[in-house]
């Protein structure tokens, strides 16, 4: 499946960040988005830490919002809405619409994971994020992309929120 290289290279991503940084001192997102020619499907999975997202949303709905609780239906919507106020992307410069398809924790990050299904290839992809910024103004969302073999890699800080990832459609 398309998440599992993405939860590899982020996971290691992690490990290596909290080798060298003690602690949660920092406040990062990581997103990978994966393109399968084969399934003609966008892949998009989400990583941060739980409580920054637990705090944004906090933040964000007025709730207190405890990701490890068992009720992953109101904590899954919760996000999903989150994620789609913060999160858009454009495919051939058309808005395409991501849809939700879950959460797990593992260890000690959070994982989101979308889906944009039915995709022909594409020249250009854009993605908006501010995901978490109104948290802390010293987040970065890390993007990567792996499309046709070709991986590029992006760091979003504020105020900056897009990207654009051209790809040749052979």
């Amino acid at each position: 499946m398309i998440f599992v290289f993405m939860k590899l290279k982020i996971t290691v991503i992690l490990i290596i960040g909290f080798i060298l940084i003690a602690g949660h001192p920092f406040y990062v997102s990581v997103m990978e988005v994966e393109y399968d020619a084969k399934s003609r499907e966008v892949g998009i999975s989400i990583k941060t830490f739980p409580d920054d997202m637990e705090e944004t949303l906090r933040m964000s709905t007025g709730k207190k919002v405890d990701i490890g609780t068992n009720d992953k239906v109101t904590i899954g919507k919760l996000m999903d809405q989150y994620i789609q106020q913060h999160v858009s992307i454009a495919i051939d410069n058309q808005q395409k619409a991501m849809y939700y398809l879950g959460y797990e924790i593992d260890k000690e990050g959070l994982w989101m994971y979308f889906s944009i299904p039915s995709q022909k290839r594409f020249r250009n992809l854009e993605i908006t994020s501010d995901l978490m910024y109104e948290y802390r103004p010293e987040q970065t969302n890390i993007i990567h992309m792996r499309i046709a073999g070709k991986e590029k890699s992006y760091r979003l800080t504020p105020p900056t929120k897009k990207i654009i990832f051209n790809y040749s459609a052979d």
